[in-house]
């Protein structure tokens, strides 16, 4: 089988449906599962039980000067409400090649101002579950 590597240079991301992709270097998708312990006596070997599951997208952004990072995700980690995240490795349409990783999100802190002399302001944004649907990979 022939691996087909990619570079990651085009990706889409979508907060409240408005499209930041212009501000992100970086978006990590991550669906984790507790390992739970089912291991009952007279085994030679732990089973593991898939238990609840947890998803956090995390993006890297470059804050601008028109604010517009900082007026989108302000608000949103100090209200403790939701928004909806999408992100696709691609800017072109979702399909079955280029899924849109979906779910409710909040945010439970945001760090406006972030960097070192010299260095290009940036910020990670830690974006967690906080639906039931937990994180959602579709075509549409």
């Amino acid at each position: 089988m022939a691996v087909n590597p990619r570079v990651f240079k085009d990706a889409f991301v979508s907060v409240n449906g408005t499209n930041i992709s212009a501000y992100c270097s970086a978006a990590t998708v991550e669906s984790t599962f507790e390992e739970l312990d089912s291991t009952t006596f007279g085994g030679n070997y732990r089973q593991f039980t898939q238990g609840l599951g947890d998803a956090t997208i995390t993006l890297t952004t470059f804050p601008d000067t028109t604010g517009t990072v900082n007026s989108i995700f302000w608000p949103l980690s100090q209200s403790g409400g939701t928004f909806a995240l999408i992100v696709r490795e691609s800017s072109a349409a979702a399909s079955t090649s280029n899924y849109n990783y979906s779910m409710s999100a909040s945010l439970f802190g945001f760090n406006p101002i972030g960097g070192a002399v010299g260095d290009l302001m940036s910020t990670d944004i830690p974006c967690r579950n906080a639906g039931t649907a937990g994180l959602t990979r579709g075509t549409t």
